[in-house]
């Protein structure tokens, strides 16, 4: 990958992070303390992360945890942008 690759990856990593920060701030997304879950166990993973089941103030969740890579993030944005419209 050239250094113009990543810096152009960089800069639109950014623009994603930012959206998401954005839409948790303007309360789009639900945000969960991760430390706030428990008894968690991993029921599957694939190629853009895993998928865990765990408690939450005495409810089931499906959590889902992502590869921290450039794909991943743009893929995960652009689902939730599509979920949110």
């Amino acid at each position: 990958m050239s250094k113009e690759t990543k810096e152009t990856e960089l800069k639109e990593s950014n623009i994603y992070i930012d959206w998401l920060e954005k839409s948790i701030d303007d309360e789009h997304i639900n945000y969960y303390n991760y430390s706030e879950f428990k008894s968690l166990k991993l029921l599957g993973s694939g190629a853009c992360g895993s998928v865990s089941r765990a408690n939450w103030k005495n409810s089931l969740f499906a959590l889902k945890s992502f590869s921290n890579d450039y794909e991943t993030l743009k893929v995960v944005v652009n689902e939730v942008y599509y979920i949110i419209l």
